[in-house]
């Protein structure tokens, strides 16, 4: 399936304690010819590659063992290669399995642990924030909702709206040497910002309306909105929308959606920062492991690329249990050897998931200043 059909209930099934291995398989893909071509030969490597360490591991009896593999191989052969997007998220267990194709960027990884990794899952999902896209023309108002790279045109609360007709002079006229709208559309704007706000009744601020039309249209929509909270700042000078196609419109709105992700991450970093000035910050995996796992993050930002391996030690002086950061080659073999995570990142975005916080993907470099992770806590 892919990443639209995820739902918060099993985004939260997913991370339940599973008897090991919980193995956990990811896989970057391409979209177009000729480089998908490639993509069902690796996705039989790395198969082979996770086959291979389960006889391998001592930890997981012949019988496990067979029932893993055979899941694995099950999750895989749910995966039509004409429909990979940007990677591949598999979990297999003895007894269950489960197959994804994500919008989103991933590394080639094969884990095994007691729960699966899903902060690709929800990287791709966060992707996947529902948005709009009131579209004008010089005669109609349409209303189409998106997530990712799917949409649909939303027909209900009275969209889409045609005007009674154009004035003698047209929708667009001239005004003060520049070109305005005629009153018959800005009745027409009237009624659709309107009906977008009944629309709109019980979507978060997080739900952002991109304005579509030729520039004076949308400037007029703008100037006179009761939903400014919900409009976005990007907006697309596009017009003759009103036949588009919704593979069309989804071509046309790919810039609106890089421009909502952009301004996804600057609300993320002025949460950061408001939550410095505060003293309610914690930076770095370390200082982040603490609250997040006592549930104490209201929100973090994690880099898509971070990856830290560490493990759970006990200080002999005090008994405190503390997180120790594993690198180079003793990290690995401290993973394969079972006595490390081999991604404490995944935990800590379980752990905040999990205490009702709310996680952000950001890109690489973004917060090199305190190691790619942040948390804004709630007290």
């Amino acid at each position: 399936m892919t990443t639209a059909a995820l739902t918060p209930d099993l985004l939260a099934e997913l991370r339940r304690p599973r008897a090991y291995p919980a193995v956990s398989m990811t896989l970057p893909t391409h979209r177009h010819r000729p480089e998908n071509q490639q993509d069902p030969i690796r996705l039989r490597n790395v198969l082979a590659e996770a086959e291979k360490r389960l006889a391998a591991d001592p930890q997981v009896p012949r019988e496990v063992r067979i029932k893993t593999a055979d899941q694995l191989r099950a999750a895989a052969a749910e995966l039509d290669p004409e429909r990979f997007l940007d990677g591949l998220v598999l979990y297999a267990s003895a007894d269950e399995h489960h197959a994804f194709i994500v919008e989103a960027p991933v590394s080639e990884r094969v884990v095994f642990s007691t729960t699966y990794l899903t902060r690709n899952l929800v990287a791709a999902a966060e992707r996947l924030t529902p948005y709009w896209a009131l579209v004008l023309s010089d005669q109609e108002a349409r209303l189409w909702r998106g997530r990712g790279e799917h949409v649909y045109e939303a027909r209900g609360n009275g969209f889409p709206i045609t005007s009674a007709g154009p004035e003698p002079d047209g929708q667009l006229r001239r005004e003060g040497g520049g070109m305005g709208v005629s009153e018959e559309f800005r009745r027409l704007l009237s009624e659709a910002d309107e009906n977008l706000a009944h629309a709109l009744v019980g979507v978060g601020r997080e739900g952002k309306v991109v304005p579509v039309g030729l520039r004076p249209q949308v400037k007029a929509f703008r100037e006179h909105s009761r939903n400014t909270a919900h409009l976005a700042e990007t907006e697309l000078e596009v017009g003759g929308l009103v036949e588009a196609t919704p593979a069309q419109v989804a071509e046309i709105l790919a810039p609106a959606r890089a421009a909502l992700a952009a301004e996804a991450t600057a609300a993320a970093l002025r949460a950061l920062d408001d939550a410095r000035s505060a003293k309610r910050h914690a930076g770095g995996i370390l200082e982040v492991w603490t609250p997040a796992r006592a549930g104490r993050g209201a929100l973090l930002v994690v880099e898509e690329g971070l990856r830290v391996t560490g493990r759970l030690v006990t200080v002999e002086r005090t008994g405190e249990i503390v997180l120790q950061v594993l690198t180079g080659p003793h990290a690995e073999d401290a993973v394969l050897a079972g006595r490390a995570e081999d991604d404490i990142v995944d935990t800590v975005v379980e752990a905040v998931l999990e205490g009702d916080g709310k996680v952000v993907f950001v890109p690489d470099e973004t917060l090199a200043d305190t190691g790619g992770v942040a948390l804004a806590l709630r007290y």
